[in-house]
């Protein structure tokens, strides 16, 4: 639901300068305080477990008239305004709104070997997944625990996994992956594919560029999905959500938002590898150490900044 919580004030404050003092780094890892317990998705008790979730991540209802189509996008958008936490408004949106940019992913995907790989195996982040990562982590933290003397006395900075830092962020968040909601509102297996892929990848991004669960964070990573992407869900969130709620944010807030990750999005999104959110095989690449994995896909971490 965060995609919609993004309600912020367009005014700009003072120079960058005045922000001087906080702290300004690209260089530690910046996954925001702990969350309260999720509110981001629709969690049902009964969902499939790990092992049938492959199969069952659509519950698709027959395709829309044009009326029952924009009947759907006022009334999911006037509901997720108004309750943000409400993931299956925010869901239907992104849903009856992106044929037409899923049409482009999809081809894209099916001109890049990965991409292609993906839309043949249909990878899900599922349970096995986040398994997985923990064990990663529990490894990381046992290297660290064995290696410190050893490293501070080389004075080097310890790495650390893709899988390994995607743990890290689901722990800190009490977030699983698990918990994104079903596709409902697209007919075509295929496009249904590519959303779901989209929404599941979502917290590895978060990962790659270091960026918090937060307002701040969720708008610039928003910035980056639309030029990646170009989903009419990225848009409204990117440009819909500075024009309302001014008190979702403090001045300081407003002033780092356009002064570091506005500029930071621009160069990220535009300079990374074509498609790289959507053609990299993520659940292939736990092992990769992350400054390797963020390089090969062109992805400078953004800027922390303590406000």
């Amino acid at each position: 639901a965060a995609a919609l919580r993004l309600l912020l004030s367009t005014n700009r404050q003072a120079p960058l300068s005045s922000i001087a003092s906080r702290t300004l780094s690209t260089t530690s890892k910046f996954y925001g305080a702990p969350s309260p317990p999720s509110t981001r998705y629709t969690i049902n008790d009964n969902s499939p477990s790990s092992t049938d979730n492959k199969n069952q991540q659509y519950n698709i209802i027959p395709p829309l008239s044009p009326l029952q189509r924009l009947g759907t996008l006022l009334h999911s958008s006037l509901t997720a305004l108004n309750d943000p936490t409400r993931a299956d408004a925010v869901a239907a949106v992104g849903e009856v709104t992106g044929s037409y940019a899923l049409s482009k992913i999809l081809v894209a995907m099916e001109k890049d070997e990965n991409g292609r790989r993906i839309l043949v195996e249909r990878p899900v982040v599922d349970d096995r997944v986040a398994k997985r990562a923990a064990e990663l982590l529990e490894q990381h933290n046992t290297s660290l625990k064995e290696g410190t003397g050893q490293q501070q006395q080389q004075q080097e900075q310890p790495t650390i996994t893709f899988g390994a830092a995607y743990a890290i962020f689901l722990q800190t968040h009490n977030f699983h992956p698990n918990e994104r909601s079903k596709i409902r509102f697209l007919s075509d297996p295929n496009l249904s594919y590519v959303m779901t892929r989209y929404r599941q990848n979502h917290d590895y991004w978060h990962v790659l560029t270091g960026l918090p669960p937060t307002v701040l964070g969720e708008l610039a990573l928003k910035w980056v999905e639309l030029i990646q992407t170009g989903l009419p869900l990225a848009a409204l969130s990117a440009a819909g959500g500075p024009a309302v709620g001014a008190n979702m944010l403090s001045s300081l807030e407003r002033e780092v938002l356009w002064e570091v990750y506005f500029p930071w999005a621009m160069r990220v999104g535009n300079g990374m590898r074509e498609n790289a959110l959507m053609c990299t095989f993520y659940e292939e690449e736990l092992e990769t150490d992350l400054g390797v994995l963020r390089e090969r896909m062109g992805i400078e971490v953004a800027p922390r900044v303590d406000v």
